[in-house]
């Protein structure tokens, strides 16, 4: 074994590269690192790829349940009533990164709070993930990293229906029916895509104390994407998708929501349009592209409690919002621009939304407008051994005085056909919006939460370092990829939510976002692909990471400062393997660990029986344990024609029951005090039939 490990690690400077097959997917294109087309193995930073074949093998319905198998990323549940999920990209936390549509930045801080659960996968051709700073390319959220979601594409004439049921704790339905279908012109000039999807899931009850760990769920989704080549060299592109989200958790669910004694929830209609226009002369030395997006989000919710003397209870919200995204981007090639050959992009763009929130339990009316100019100029120089990527990016925002310059460095050092090294540094910045997704109403014991930018609130900024390493290899029929990889930004003026006043009689408990001193999160991301024989495909990645607050850290009771960020365990990670023994047959196994973790559990005061919720004031810090889940799926696929196959799969979902214990239970209880895999043991069927 030491012999063999020993000669793994030489073997690159050794050998010459045979010509293989591209098991471990080192030759995919991606866009997200340079805004253009280029190989991975090229690519001036290291870009993630989570593709329709991986996403099948997991089982996944949304794009939430496809990021848990991407190295650095780690998906959780923060809401035990409604079953909101963030995402979070090395140790920061959804409000950090940027999660695009077709490289588009329409997704708001209001759409964030669902879009894992809201996107299905049906949308997704495939998913680019950027880790480490992207803000040079896409403004300031992109601080952690950025989530780019690519939707469908027709490439050729093919159609296919899919169902996946699920039996969620051995006896609540999932249902989720979608369907795919393209057609493409014999010329290719012209070419359209159609999907859609539906899901019904029913409420899950763990602990039967009447109220909902998974909330009830129902979901469609209709869309399509298209394109039409206008004369020689342009070509006209258009994607259209409508998603209809009705969700709810708490109790009572036979009745409506103001019936209940908890409920959470509402309905999303959001209608997302964009348009790209692409100008590509023969000789492939320019390139300019006109795009526009528009997205329309119109929310009903409720967000509240009905005490059980009172006859129903009036936490309704609407929300209007309308997000704009149009501009230009433009790139030159240079066989060679002063020492090496080069490739230069210039963009500019204009991102207006426009927000309109009502509460009417409480009379409040948000109405925020938010703007952003920028201009962005990247170069970058690159042969076969060497990347040098310089880029700047200027942003006017509206809630910040002056333009905010963001700058980006990577380069990129192949020493050999088989190891490459990169190393990046990039900056951006978080503005004081009022609405932010950290305004998600959550409850504790029916409580719901408000929150207000303290006077002097000053924007974060924050420094981003990358390296890293990446091996990859062939030793007969073996192929490997292997990366390590480093992180550490830094970030001023984080922000913090502090508890400003417990508001009995309006029922509402006051935040307020003040800045800390700071915080600093590090930590090194690994990731294995091998792939011994062809019909065999295993993916490991794992995070060791530490997130703290500098300073005194963050206020968590009163005169209490922690430095550790909650929900941030220093370890986690993920596997994936897929083994086919014969040409129909597949076996496929799913797992995610976490490892402890800090959270913040506010107890209800059941003494104060004067206050109408019962005051919220003790708060405890809880130190979570680990969890595996681990899932199992296998397909057989039974051919029915030339051109038509039927795939039949069955499996389950974290099979060892890795759940919390400890979950609060009544209509007092803590509804963010929620950790661990967000679904307990389920077993599911699927049938896929493609045409």
């Amino acid at each position: 074994m030491k012999k063999t490990i020993i000669f793994l690690f030489f073997f690159p400077f050794m050998v010459v590269a045979q010509s293989h097959g591209d098991t471990i997917r080192l030759r995919q294109v991606v866009v997200t690192a340079t805004q253009h087309a280029t190989s991975r193995t090229e690519s001036p930073q290291a870009v993630g790829v989570i593709d329709a074949e991986q996403m099948n093998a997991a089982t996944a319905a949304n794009l939430g349940e496809s990021l848990r198998f991407s190295t650095g990323l780690r998906v959780e549940n923060t809401c035990q009533n409604c079953g909101a999920n963030e995402v979070r990209i090395n140790g920061l936390g959804q409000a950090y990164s940027q999660i695009l549509i077709d490289s588009r930045p329409v997704n708001s801080a209001l759409v964030g709070v669902y879009l894992l659960d809201q996107l299905p996968v049906a949308l997704i051709d495939r998913v680019e993930v950027l880790r480490g700073g992207g803000s040079a390319l896409y403004g300031g959220n992109a601080i952690a990293g950025v989530v780019n979601v690519i939707t469908r594409e027709p490439r050729s004439n093919s159609a296919s229906v899919n169902n996946i049921t699920r039996l969620v704790g051995g006896n609540v339905l999932d249902i989720s029916n979608s369907f795919n279908a393209s057609v493409v012109s014999p010329d290719r000039r012209a070419g359209l895509a159609f999907f859609g999807h539906n899901r019904h899931r029913d409420p899950y009850d763990r602990n039967g104390d009447g109220f909902s760990e998974v909330g009830l769920l129902k979901a469609r989704m209709v869309g399509f994407r298209g394109y039409v080549r206008t004369g020689d060299f342009g070509k006209l592109g258009i994607e259209y998708h409508n998603i209809n989200d009705f969700r709810r958790g708490g109790d009572r669910f036979d009745q409506p929501s103001p019936m209940a004694l908890i409920s959470e929830g509402g309905e999303h209609d959001i209608n997302c349009v964009s348009l790209k226009w692409d100008w590509l002369p023969a000789s492939g030395i320019r390139h300019a592209t006109l795009f526009a997006s528009l997205q329309h989000v119109d929310r009903q919710s409720y967000y509240g409690e009905r005490e059980p003397d009172e006859p129903f209870g009036t936490a309704y919200g609407y929300t209007k919002e309308l997000t704009l995204n149009y501009g230009t981007l433009y790139s030159r090639h240079f066989d060679r621009l002063w020492f090496m050959p080069a490739e230069l992009t210039a963009g500019l763009e204009h991102t207006v939304d426009n927000l309109n929130d009502r509460t009417f339990a409480s009379h409040d009316t948000l109405q925020q407008e938010v703007g952003i100019v920028s201009a962005y100029l990247q170069n970058e120089w690159k042969n076969s051994r060497l990347s040098l990527l310089l880029g700047v990016r200027a942003d006017k925002h509206t809630m910040v005085a002056d333009p905010v310059v963001s700058p980006r460095l990577n380069v990129r050092y192949a020493a050999s056909d088989h190891l490459t090294f990169r190393a990046g540094y990039a900056t951006g910045f978080r503005a004081p919006q009022v609405y932010d997704e950290d305004l998600h109403v959550g409850a504790v014991g029916g409580e719901l939460y408000k929150i207000e930018n303290a006077s002097g609130l000053r924007m974060e900024r924050s420094h981003s370092f990358n390296a890293s390493a990446n091996l990859c290899f062939h030793l007969g029929d073996l192929e490997a990829d292997l990366l390590v990889e480093g992180f550490y930004t830094r970030i001023n003026d984080a922000f913090v939510n502090e508890l400003l006043m417990d508001d009995t009689v309006g029922g509402f408990l006051v935040y307020e976002r003040r800045n800390a001193d700071g915080a600093v999160v590090k930590g090194l991301n690994a990731e294995l692909t091998v792939s011994p024989i062809e019909a065999m495909r295993l993916q490991v990645g794992g995070t060791w990471q530490r997130s703290l607050y500098t300073g005194q850290g963050k206020e968590w009771a009163e005169d209490q400062y922690e430095r550790r960020m909650e929900r941030t365990p220093d370890l986690y990670g993920y596997l994936t393997a897929v083994y086919i023994p014969f040409a129909r047959m597949q076996f496929t196994a799913t797992g995610t660990f976490t490892g402890p973790m800090l959270v913040y559990h506010h107890e209800a005061n059941h003494d104060d029986g004067d206050a109408k919720h019962g005051g919220h004031g003790h708060v405890h810090k809880e130190t979570t344990p680990s969890f595996f889940d681990l899932s199992f799926k296998a397909t057989y696929t039974v051919p029915c024609g030339q051109h038509t196959s039927l795939e039949v799969s069955i499996g389950v979902q974290n099979l060892f029951d890795s759940y919390q214990r400890d979950l609060d239970s009544g209509a007092e209880r803590d509804s963010q005090y929620v950790y661990g895999p967000s679904l307990p043991r389920t077993v599911f069927a699927g049938v896929k039939l493609c045409l």
